[in-house]
């Protein structure tokens, strides 16, 4: 549990810097790299994980750089992780999800 903090900490802190550095050009497979082993990591380490990659995705969301297919696939994730059970999300936002990632080159091990 204590290795899946870690990892999630890492990846919502890169998460955020990506979001708040106005001049930081990045195109949407960052999105995924960085996004995908968060939500993993995010879906098996419960609440508290949870919230601090919610909370990086949301500034991802606002910052108005995200083209319409990271977009619609950031505003998923965020909804699966602010759900009561985000391990049974809807089937629509949930294949979102687990497309966008395998689309992008990685395999969710959390989210099936």
């Amino acid at each position: 549990m204590r290795r899946v903090i870690v990892a999630t900490l890492l990846a919502t802190t890169s998460l955020l810097g990506l979001a708040s550095c106005s001049q930081t050009d990045f195109n949407p497979a960052d999105v995924y790299k960085i996004g995908c082993p968060a939500v993993d990591a995010a879906v098996e380490g419960g609440s508290v994980v949870s919230k601090v990659t919610v909370a990086g995705l949301k500034k991802l969301s606002q910052s108005g750089k995200l083209d319409a297919e990271a977009q619609r696939w950031v505003d998923a994730t965020i909804g699966l992780l602010d759900s009561k059970d985000p391990k049974n999300p809807p089937s629509d936002a949930k294949k979102l999800i687990i497309d966008g990632c395998a689309k992008n080159g990685y395999t969710l091990q959390n989210v099936h």
